[in-house]
């Protein structure tokens, strides 16, 4: 199969007019304000306004469900990405993402229901975003392990450099990337066009 790409973290319609017209997968909008992608729930309904044709994603830290509950409305968010010290179970009625952090023993990893994709992150400090790779062996594993539960997607420091590298180490259903598609310095996440075409590429290229 190939794998599938998700650019997280998208705060221009620029960037979201060269996800679709590059052939990104999903698009991940940071819908916590601590986050220097993160959009207001009127400027992210704004942005996505005729957006039919991408995953919607909506990314938050520690939210009161019913925050949650009215972004997934409004936007029409396909899946629901909730990280955070305070948080600790889904919303059983929405489709959600599993994100697991750094490397936990999988032997005793807690199973918190029936997630509709799994996404494997570096522990960071803030919440993602950082440009920081995870353990590709330990990755692999976790796929090899989960992937019966859900697809099983990678973050964490993917840039355009290695992305080929990651996929064949990890062999994931897809990829998750924030600052591996922006240029360095950019203070508001704005992507970068060419970065987005060669992750594209990379994922496409993928054959297992």
């Amino acid at each position: 199969m190939t794998a599938k790409l998700k650019i997280c973290g998208v705060t221009r319609a620029e960037d979201l007019a060269a996800c679709r017209e590059l052939g990104v997968d999903s698009v991940g909008i940071n819908l916590w304000s601590g986050s220097r992608r993160g959009l207001s729930l009127l400027a992210a309904d704004a942005l996505l306004q005729g957006c039919t044709d991408l995953e919607r994603i909506g990314v938050f830290v520690d939210p009161d469900p019913a925050e949650v509950r009215t972004a997934h409305t409004l936007l029409k968010l396909d899946l629901v990405q909730i990280v955070g010290d305070e948080w600790s179970a889904p919303l059983p009625d929405l489709a959600w993402v599993w994100v697991i952090r750094g490397t936990p023993e999988l032997s005793s990893l807690p199973r918190p229901g029936l997630p509709s994709r799994i996404l494997l992150d570096a522990a960071v400090p803030g919440w993602g975003g950082a440009g920081q790779t995870t353990d590709w062996a330990w990755a692999s594993a976790a796929v090899a392990q989960l992937s019966a539960l859900a697809p099983v997607w990678l973050a964490g420091g993917i840039t355009p450099d290695n992305a080929a590298d990651a996929l064949a180490a990890v062999r994931p259903a897809g990829l998750d990337v924030a600052s591996g598609a922006e240029l360095p310095g950019e203070p508001r996440g704005a992507k970068d066009r060419d970065r987005i075409a060669a992750l594209v590429a990379a994922c496409r290229a993928a054959n297992y």
